[in-house]
């Protein structure tokens, strides 16, 4: 497609440049011989015939066209030039994006590391919150994700009881969380960090200490379904979820890898915010 484009380029620009030429020539030749008519006396001295005159217009133009078609190569290789060291540059700045990527997580996982090791022997339970974090920053970062960029539903479901966890010990165990599962199907796959965004935002926008609304989290996979709904109240605090770029995010993601085969439903009321996700798979 690229070679074809760039055909079409020089070809374009090479046409343009002849007929350029041509009609610059031609009209001054119109001129010329016109001026020549009028100052032509029997005296004149013999020129030449009018097809030697046509064979070195032909000689003429045939340079013209050549000479057109090479600076239209000139100006693509010019262009392709420019192209190369733009992608270079993309490239570049891409590989080092990705090697600070590699750098930080190291970084952070050695120091999450480290501070375990000091606060193991102060404080069980919160040497154990800085492993769970450590775990959960690992499979963000895509430890277990396959080639085809999917997790297993266990691994999913495996960190976002960590998160729920997590936020549990930060608040006392005083939220109020009602967690079902029912997994028919250990094999289905997802895309990460999906499930866990949901949880997260229910989290960060809603008041889970009411314990006549509870924050509702449901789970159900088949050979050929996923079902998953979560349902909180809504907090006091930023009301704009339903909006948030996290979601949108997902929406976007579900819409790239299932299509049509997935439904992502919010809905929203003055009490309470829920997310349906349903996921059908080919059987």
């Amino acid at each position: 497609m690229r070679r074809e484009r760039s055909f079409r380029s020089v070809v374009s620009i090479g046409l343009l440049l002849f007929i350029v030429k041509f009609a610059y020539d031609y009209i001054f030749f119109l001129i010329d011989r016109a001026q020549r008519a009028r100052d032509i006396t029997d005296s004149s001295p013999a020129e030449l015939p009018e097809n030697s005159i046509g064979w070195v217009l032909i000689m003429s133009y045939f340079f013209v066209l050549v000479t057109s078609f090479s600076a239209a190569l000139l100006v693509e290789w010019v262009h392709k030039g420019k192209e190369r060291i733009r992608l270079e540059k993309q490239k570049t700045e891409a590989e080092l994006k990705a090697l600070k990527h590699q750098i930080n997580p190291h970084f952070l996982f050695n120091s999450l590391s480290f501070i375990y090791g000091k606060v193991i022997k102060l404080d069980k339970e919160t040497a154990d919150s800085i492993l769970m974090l450590a775990n959960i920053m690992r499979y963000a970062f895509g430890k277990n994700t396959r080639i085809d960029g999917t997790v297993n539903i266990m691994d999913e479901l495996e960190h976002l009881k960590n998160v729920i966890e997590i936020n549990q010990r930060r608040h006392n165990h005083q939220l109020n969380i009602c967690y079902d599962e029912q997994i028919d199907d250990q094999s289905t796959s997802i895309i990460p960090l999906v499930l866990i965004t949901l949880v997260e935002n229910a989290f960060k926008h809603g008041d889970l200490h009411d314990s006549a609304h509870p924050l509702t989290i449901r789970i159900n996979t088949s050979v050929d379904e996923l079902l998953f709904d979560i349902s909180n109240k809504k907090g006091k605090g930023l009301k704009e979820l339903s909006n948030g770029i996290g979601l949108q995010n997902i929406r976007q993601q579900l819409i790239l890898t299932y299509g049509n085969r997935s439904t992502f439903l919010i809905e929203e009321s003055e009490l309470h915010f829920n997310v349906s996700l349903t996921i059908t798979f080919p059987v």
